[in-house]
C-alpha cells in the first residue's frame, strides 16, 4: 500500500523501533524504490531467508528493507530504504495481509492512499537511486541494460559481491 501526504512518521516509526508496531510491516521510502520488479526480488530474498531460518535482521519484514541495499551494512540499509521520521510518503509492505491488516495498516498510517502501480514509478528518486547503486556508464549503455537492471543485479548478487 502507498500512502502520500503523510503526518504521523514519527508515531509510526517510535513504534516500529518499540516493537509495538502492529501488525509487523515494512515501512518504505517510495524514492528509493527502481521498480515493483526490485522490491518483488528483495521480498523473495527475505522469504528465502526466513525459510532457511537465516534472516539478518530481527524480523521478516525488516529483512525486506534491508535486502533493497546493495550494501551490507544493516543500519545504512534501513537508514537509506526504509521510511524516515520526515517521510510524507510511505510504502508499506505485508506479507500475506489480512482483510484485518489492510484495516489495522489504514487505520495506523494517516496520509492519503494512492495507487501503487500508477504513482510509484513517479515517486522514485533516480539521483539518489543512482547515488545509491552507483551504476557503471558500460551497464546503463544503450542496448546494454537500464538502471532498474543494474538495481537488479546487486541485490540479487550482493551475497557474492
Amino acid at each position: 500500500m502507498l500512502f502520500v501526504e503523510v503526518t504521523n512518521a514519527v508515531d509510526i516509526l517510535a513504534k516500529l523501533v518499540d516493537r509495538t508496531l502492529e501488525p509487523e510491516l515494512a515501512l518504505l521510502n517510495p524514492a528509493t524504490i527502481a521498480d515493483l520488479f526490485t522490491l518483488q526480488l528483495a521480498a523473495h530474498k527475505a522469504m528465502v531467508s526466513h525459510a532457511r531460518n537465516a534472516l539478518v535482521t530481527h524480523t521478516l519484514h525488516s529483512e525486506v528493507v534491508f535486502n533493497l541495499s546493495a550494501s551490507k551494512h544493516i543500519t545504512e540499509s534501513l537508514r537509506r530504504y526504509g521510511m524516515a521520521e520526515t517521510s510524507s510518503a510511505v510504502l508499506v509492505c505485508r506479507f500475506d495481509a489480512t482483510a484485518a491488516d489492510v484495516s489495522a495498516i489504514r487505520q495506523l498510517v494517516r496520509g492519503r492512499q494512492v495507487d501503487v502501480e500508477g504513482e510509484l514509478a513517479a515517486m522514485k528518486d533516480k539521483g539518489l537511486l543512482k547515488k545509491y547503486y552507483r551504476p557503471g556508464d558500460l551497464e546503463v549503455k544503450d542496448g546494454v541494460g537500464t538502471v532498474e537492471d543494474a538495481i537488479a543485479s546487486r541485490i540479487a548478487a550482493r551475497e557474492v559481491m
